[in-house]
């Protein structure tokens, strides 16, 4: 059986945010900020001379439920309401564990700050990197022809000393 800690069940909301916000000074990132619009959350910081963005969904409830009576709705409501709590810093606490493992590859030399959260780096025109290739990539394996970034494939001296590249 899996403990509350494992799950990130004992872990609130709020702490896990603060351990995000902790560790990523601890790097040496500035202006880290949170935000939330309805059930979406950023998290915003500069680092290695770059912006990033993380916008993710958070657990929500299904609004699935529906009463009989009055009395099944208040006990009905408390119990969604707990699991999404729980959702919530199950979901906080992994993203925590996520950032604290991508840090620790940066620290050990494995990657680059910006390896690391490329798909979060903020573009000129305020776009991510994801927001600007998801529908690249998307179209690429829809079409089955390899997308075109602006550059010339990579030359035939270069894929043949490293095999694997495309």
């Amino acid at each position: 059986m899996t403990s509350p800690y494992t799950r990130g069940d004992s872990f609130s909301s709020g702490a896990s945010r603060e351990h995000i916000r902790q560790a990523l000074v601890d790097y040496g990132a500035t202006d880290v900020v949170f935000s939330q619009r309805g059930n979406r959350s950023a998290l915003a910081f500069r680092g290695a001379g770059r912006q990033f963005r993380i916008v993710v969904s958070l657990p929500e409830s299904d609004g699935s439920v529906t009463t009989l009576g009055d009395t099944a709705e208040g006990p009905l409501r408390e119990a969604k309401g707990k699991m999404l709590e729980r959702a919530n810093r199950r979901f906080w606490h992994a993203l925590s564990l996520s950032i604290d493992a991508k840090l620790g590859a940066v620290a050990a030399g494995i990657a680059s700050l910006e390896s690391e959260f490329l798909a979060h780096v903020v573009l000129p025109g305020n776009r991510t990197v994801l927001d600007e290739l998801e529908p690249v990539i998307d179209f690429a394996y829809r079409s089955g022809r390899r997308p075109s970034f602006g550059y010339p494939a990579p030359s035939l001296a270069l894929t043949t000393a490293m095999p694997g590249l495309p």
